[in-house]
């Protein structure tokens, strides 16, 4: 076997200190640490340092953890009683079903079931509410479209797009003007006048 080179010991050396290294390896870092000077006072540095940390240990008290977790202050929901939760989940429930007989009964492919006349109210209001989404869904397109066309115009030229920059930065020159604060004239002179 070949022999490591010096900077393989001394990973062997950490590992030694952390009680991770097999005994063939410990034998030849034995072997190593005492022809080497430098290794030698590594390996003491190591052992002082593992003993100031040992010395430095909390004694934690088995119950600790369960101490520390009894003395959290509960969440809201959690110190609720179960029985609180039946109205929420009641409600959640009803417009969860809701939802689903709006859109599977408002879609065109299925037939429509004879039923009560509460029944085809539902389904009339379902119907509404899934064509007022497709108009504003195809109200939104298009609007993007409409502007993707305005901005593709406008900055087709080079002329049109230096008019645009100048009336962006006429306008943001305009909002600072605005927004600045402007100072009373008695506040600018240095003069503080005592009434």
């Amino acid at each position: 076997m070949k022999k490591p080179d010096h900077d393989t010991f001394r990973e062997w050396l950490e590992n030694e200190a952390d009680a991770e290294l097999p005994p063939e390896r410990q034998a030849l870092l034995d072997g190593h640490v005492t022809e080497c000077a430098e290794c030698q006072a590594e390996r003491r540095d190591l052992a002082h340092l593992a003993h100031v940390l040992e010395r430095g240990r909390l004694a934690v008290r088995p119950d600790f953890r369960q101490q520390v977790l009894e003395a959290l202050p509960a969440a809201g929901w959690e110190a609720r009683h179960p029985r609180t939760w039946r109205f929420p989940g009641a409600v959640a429930m009803l417009l969860i079903l809701l939802a689903a007989a709006f859109f599977g009964a408002g879609s065109p492919g299925t037939a429509r079931l004879p039923g009560s006349p509460i029944a085809g109210a539902l389904l009339a209001v379902a119907g509404f509410f899934r064509a007022t989404l497709v108009a504003g869904l195809g109200l939104v397109h298009a609007s993007w479209k409409g502007w993707g066309m305005v901005f593709g115009e406008l900055f087709t030229s080079w002329s049109t797009l230096g008019a645009f920059a100048i009336l962006v930065i006429c306008m943001n020159l305009l909002l600072i003007s605005l927004v600045r604060r402007r100072r009373p004239a008695h506040a600018t002179s240095g003069v503080v006048r005592r009434g």
